[in-house]
């Protein structure tokens, strides 16, 4: 059985819990998702980093 892709836009707002966020993402001071990182946006910058070497 596959795992349903990602949704950012699910968990922001909510308590960080360990594995919410798989591609990255930013946390406040009282442990709040305020910003999730989709798999495109985390395939891409990984891509373009890749181009660098």
């Amino acid at each position: 059985m596959t795992q349903p892709e990602f949704n950012p836009t699910s968990v922001i707002g909510q308590h960080y819990e360990k594995g919410m966020l798989p591609y990255g993402g930013r946390v406040n001071c009282k442990g709040m998702i305020t910003y999730a990182v989709s798999r495109e946006q985390f395939d891409d910058k990984m891509r373009r980093l890749g181009s660098i070497e």
